[in-house]
C-alpha cells in the first residue's frame, strides 16, 4: 500500500496485546547468507501512538553485523524503494529483477489493456520503472548509459583497430633488425669463449707443471725420512704395556680413594658405636634380663604391697577387736596380744620388703614406680639405637676389608704387569711405578724426535703433492695440452674475458627479449586486431539502438505526465464522490457514531471525530473491518451502475453483532434491489442475526 509509515496496512500485524511486532528472515546476497531481524513497536505517550522500529542484519558465516548506513536492508542490498520495504511482507528475487530493457514497447498495453487501466498507482509505478531502466537502473544506471558506454567503446576500439595495422607494419621492421643484432653477438660470444678456454686451460696446465714439481720434492723428503727412521734408539716396551700400566694405576688410584673413603665411614660409624655405649642403668636392666623381667619384678613388688597392707589391715581390726571384748570377757585378752603380735611381725616384715624395692629402684635410678614405664620405653629405644649403630660399625668395617683387599689385587696386577716386561724391581711402590711410566715416555719422545723433522718435511711435500693433485686428471693431461695446442691466444686476462663474455651475454639477453616481445605482440595483434568492418557495423548498430531508446524514454516521459495528470484529476473528482458515498455506509454502520470518512491524496484513511480526524489505527479491529467494507461498497458505486456480485469473505469475523446485524442489513437491501451477495463464513451467528430474511444457507 502507498502511504509509508502512516499507512494502516502494517498496524494489522501489530500484537494488541504487546503492541509489537517483530520476526526474522533468512537470504542469500552474493553467494552469502544473512540473517534480518525485524521488531516494530508502538510507545502509547500521552494517548498517542509513536512507532519505534529497530533492524539488524548480521553475517550467518561469523555473525557480524553489518552496518546500514541509514538506509533499509531493501536499499542496501536490493535497491529497493523504502516505500516497498515498508508495505512488504516478503519480495521474490524474480519480481525485483523483473525489469526488462523492452518495458518501453509495452507502454501502450500497460496503460490501456493491462492492470494499469483500472490501477493508476501501479501504472505510474510501471512507468516509472521502465524510465529509470532506460535512464537510471538502481543506481547503476540505465539502459541509454549502457549504450553510450558501448558506442564509445566501439569507437575506441575502432581507432585501436586501425593503430593496431599501424603498429604490426613497425613491428614486423623491428624483429628483421633484432635477429641481424643477434646473429652478430652470437658469432662474437663464440670467438670469446673461446679465448676463456685457453686462458683457464694454461691455469690447469700450470697446476699439472706444479704437480710433477711437488712429486719430487715428496720422493726426496720421504727418503730422508726413511734413513732418520733407521737411526732410531732402541726398542721400547709395547705400547700394549703403556695403556695397561696407566689403566692399572687409574684403577690402584680409585681403589686408594675408595679405600680411604671406607676408613672414615667406618671411623664415624666407631664413634657414633662408642656414644651409644650402655650406661649403669642400662646395664643393670640387661644384666636382670631385659625389660620384660623389671616389669615381673615391678608387678611381684606392687603385689606384695598390697598383701602386706591387706593383712596388717585384717590382724590390727581383730586385735582392736578382741582388745575391746577382753573388757568385758578377760579371756580374750589373750587372742588380743596374739593378734597384735602377729601383726607386729607382718609389720617388720613389710618393712624389709619396702627396703628391697626401695633399693631395687635406686639401681633403676629412678624414685618412684610410676617413673618405670618411661624408663624402659627410653631403654629400648637405646637398646635398638645401640644395635643399629653396631650393624652399621660391621657393615663398614666389612667394607673397609673389601675396600683394602681390592687396592691389594690392583696393585699385584701392576707389578704382575712390570714383571713381564723385566721392571719389576721399578714397581715397589705406586709412587716408583709412576715414575717409570714417565721416564719410558721421556725416553719415546726422545727417540722420535730424532726423525721427526724430517716426517714433517715429507709430510708437507705430501700434503703439496695432495692439494695439487685434488681436482687433477692425470690422465687427461695428454688430451689437454692437445686441445689447448688448437685454440687461440687469449686477447686479456680470465676476469676480463668472463667481464667481456657476461656482457655480451648480456646483451644478447636484451635483443633476444627484444626480439621474443615484438614476436609475441606481433602473433597477438594479428590474432586479436578486430575488423575494422564489423566493428564499424556494431557502432550502426548501437548509435540506432541508442536513438530509438532515446525516443523511447521521450515517449515514456510523455506517459508519466499524462497519467499524472490523470491521477490528478481522479483525485479531485473521484475522491470526494468516494468518501461521500463511504461516509454513509459507515455511518449506517456505526450507528451514527462516525459520519465521515476522509481520504487523503496519498490514500490514508481518517475518521472524523470530536477530537479531529485520527487514523484508522487508533480505532478498534472492527471499527477499522467496517470502513474498509464502506470504502469497497463506496468504490463500487462509482466503477460501475450495473449491480455486481459481491463475493464477501469473513467480512464480519472482527464486527460486533450490532454491527453485524446492520452489515446483513445493507446486504440484504442489495440483494432486494436486484445484487447477488456470496458471504462466507466459519460462524453461525450470520445465519441466526439474518433471521426471517430471504437467503439461501449452504453449509459445508
Amino acid at each position: 500500500r502507498r502511504g509509508g509509515e502512516e499507512g494502516e496496512e502494517r498496524y494489522k500485524r501489530i500484537s494488541r496485546k504487546t503492541h509489537r511486532a517483530a520476526g526474522s528472515v533468512r537470504f542469500l546476497f552474493q553467494g552469502k547468507e544473512y540473517l534480518l531481524y525485524r521488531d516494530y513497536v508502538l510507545h502509547t505517550t500521552g494517548g498517542r501512538e509513536t512507532p519505534a522500529e529497530r533492524v539488524t542484519v548480521t553475517a550467518a558465516a561469523d555473525g557480524s553485523t553489518v552496518q546500514l548506513g541509514g538506509k533499509s536492508p531493501g536499499e542496501y542490498f536490493f535497491g529497493l524503494p523504502i516505500e516497498l520495504y515498508h508495505s512488504s511482507v516478503c519480495v521474490r528475487q524474480s519480481e525485483v529483477e523483473g525489469v526488462s530493457a523492452a518495458t518501453g514497447d509495452l507502454i501502450g498495453e500497460l496503460l490501456f489493456f493491462g492492470e494499469g487501466q483500472a490501477r493508476p498507482d501501479v501504472a505510474e509505478k510501471i512507468l516509472d520503472d521502465a524510465r529509470r531502466a532506460l535512464q537510471h537502473n538502481r543506481g547503476k544506471g540505465g539502459r541509454i548509459e549502457e549504450l553510450e558506454e558501448e558506442r564509445i567503446a566501439l569507437q575506441s576500439a575502432l581507432d585501436g583497430a586501425r593503430e593496431a595495422a599501424e603498429r604490426l607494419r613497425v613491428l614486423r621492421n623491428e624483429k628483421s633488425r633484432f635477429a641481424m643484432q643477434a646473429q652478430d653477438k652470437s658469432r662474437e660470444l663464440k670467438e670469446t669463449e673461446a679465448m676463456l678456454q685457453a686462458a683457464r686451460l694454461d691455469v690447469q696446465l700450470a697446476r699439472y707443471d706444479r704437480w710433477h714439481a711437488a712429486s719430487e720434492a715428496e720422493r726426496a723428503a720421504f727418503d730422508a725420512w726413511q734413513e732418520g727412521k733407521a737411526t732410531a734408539a732402541a726398542p721400547l716396551p709395547p705400547q700394549e704395556f703403556f695403556t695397561t700400566a696407566r689403566e692399572t694405576l687409574r684403577r690402584f688410584t680409585v681403589a686408594n680413594g675408595n679405600t680411604a673413603l671406607r676408613a672414615e665411614e667406618l671411623e664415624l660409624a666407631k664413634n657414633e658405636m662408642q656414644r651409644q655405649k650402655q650406661t649403669a642403668t642400662d646395664a643393670y636392666i640387661a644384666a636382670e634380663g631385659g625389660d620384660a623381667k623389671i616389669l615381673q619384678r615391678a608387678a611381684k613388688y606392687a603385689t606384695k604391697k598390697k598383701a602386706f597392707t591387706a593383712l596388717f589391715a585384717v590382724l590390727a581390726l581383730l586385735a582392736v577387736a578382741l582388745g575391746v571384748g577382753g573388757i568385758f570377757l578377760p579371756v580374750l585378752l589373750v587372742p588380743a596380744a596374739a593378734c597384735l603380735i602377729a601383726a607386729a611381725c607382718f609389720l617388720f616384715g613389710r618393712q624389709r620388703s619396702v627396703r628391697g624395692e626401695r633399693a631395687f629402684y635406686r639401681k633403676l635410678g629412678i624414685s618412684s614406680p610410676a617413673m618405670l614405664r618411661m624408663l624402659l620405653t627410653r631403654y629400648v629405644g637405646e637398646e635398638k639405637a645401640r644395635g643399629d649403630a653396631v650393624a652399621i660399625f660391621e657393615n663398614a668395617e666389612a667394607l673397609w676389608r673389601d675396600a683394602a683387599a681390592r687396592e691389594a689385587e690392583i696393585f699385584a696386577e701392576l707389578q704382575a704387569l712390570f714383571a713381564s716386561v723385566g721392571a719389576a724391581v721399578y714397581c715397589q711402590t705406586p709412587r716408583a711405578a709412576e715414575e717409570y711410566l714417565a721416564a719410558l715416555a721421556a725416553r719415546a719422545t726422545a727417540t722420535e724426535q730424532a726423525f721427526l723433522e724430517e716426517r714433517m718435511r715429507y709430510e708437507n711435500a705430501k700434503s703439496a703433492r695432495t692439494a695439487l693433485e685434488n681436482g687433477l686428471k692425470l690422465a687427461e693431461e695428454p688430451a689437454l695440452r692437445a686441445a689447448r695446442a688448437a685454440l687461440p691466444e687469449p686477447s686479456g686476462s680470465e676476469a676480463e674475458l668472463l667481464r667481456k663474455i657476461a656482457f655480451l651475454r648480456e646483451t644478447a639477453s636484451g635483443i633476444a627479449e627484444k626480439l621474443t616481445a615484438t614476436e609475441r605482440e606481433e602473433i597477438t595483434l594479428t590474432a586479436t586486431a578486430p575488423d575494422v568492418a564489423t566493428l564499424q557495423a556494431s557502432l550502426h548498430r548501437v548509435e540506432t539502438e541508442l536513438a530509438e531508446a532515446r525516443r523511447r524514454l521521450a515517449a515514456i516521459k510523455m506517459a508519466s505526465e499524462a497519467l499524472r495528470e490523470a491521477n490528478e484529476a481522479l483525485r479531485a473528482g473521484v475522491m470526494p464522490a468516494l468518501a461521500e458515498n463511504a461516509s454513509k455506509i459507515f455511518e449506517m454502520l456505526t450507528g451514527g457514531a462516525y459520519r465521515t470518512l476522509r481520504i487523503t491524496d496519498q490514500f490514508g484513511v481518517s475518521v472524523q471525530t470530536p477530537q479531529g480526524d485520527l487514523p484508522l489505527s487508533h480505532f478498534s479491529a472492527g471499527c477499522r473491518d467496517a470502513a474498509y467494507f464502506a470504502l469497497r461498497m463506496g468504490l463500487i458505486s462509482l466503477i460501475t451502475k450495473e449491480p455486481l456480485p459481491l463475493l464477501l469473505d469473513e467480512v464480519t469475523a472482527r464486527l460486533d453483532d450490532t454491527r453485524t446485524a446492520r452489515l446483513l442489513s445493507l446486504l440484504n437491501g442489495i440483494c432486494h434491489a436486484g445484487g447477488q451477495c456470496l458471504l462466507f463464513t466459519c460462524h453461525t451467528r450470520e445465519a441466526r442475526l439474518l433471521g426471517d430474511a430471504d437467503f439461501v444457507h449452504i453449509q459445508l
